[in-house]
């Protein structure tokens, strides 16, 4: 059982350490977007829009099939908390693709608007994912 639970720990401490650096990456990535809203170009609005997608599809499948998996198994006594957050991440996505639909008809006004209310909503998920985290990961023992 030990073995597991390092094993775990492990994948844990490498999930995190990507999870960081693809939080790094949004950042970048959201500013792109934002720039590109306010030089109301549709077509670079929806290029750049269409690589945050892409970035934060990818992170939120390395939370839901790495990180919050491993923390399930350290702490299998948060489960309802954990699916909580991952189940947030299917409404994130279709969020995601409500706003590419407003680029497709080249509706930046609105496309604007849903941009930020998805940002506000993304920034209280990531902050109840890293509460939730940093409890976990103080109380995981070091093995």
């Amino acid at each position: 059982m030990e073995s597991a639970a390092s094993g775990l720990r492990h994948r844990l401490r490498r999930a995190l350490r990507r999870v960081a650096e693809q939080h790094r990456q949004l950042r970048e990535f959201h500013a792109d977007v934002r720039q590109a809203v306010a030089s109301a170009e549709p077509g670079d609005t929806r290029e750049r829009f269409h690589r945050y997608r892409t970035a934060l599809g990818a992170h939120f499948a390395l939370e839901d099939d790495v990180l919050f998996p491993a923390l399930h198994g350290l702490h299998p006594d948060r489960a309802p908390e954990l699916e909580r957050l991952g189940g947030e991440h299917a409404g994130l996505r279709d969020a995601l693709g409500r706003l590419a639909a407003l680029l497709d008809h080249d509706a930046l006004a609105p496309f604007a608007a849903g941009f930020e209310s998805l940002c506000a909503a993304l920034a209280a998920h990531e902050a109840q994912e890293e509460t939730l985290v940093s409890r976990l990961t103080a109380a995981a023992p070091a093995g």
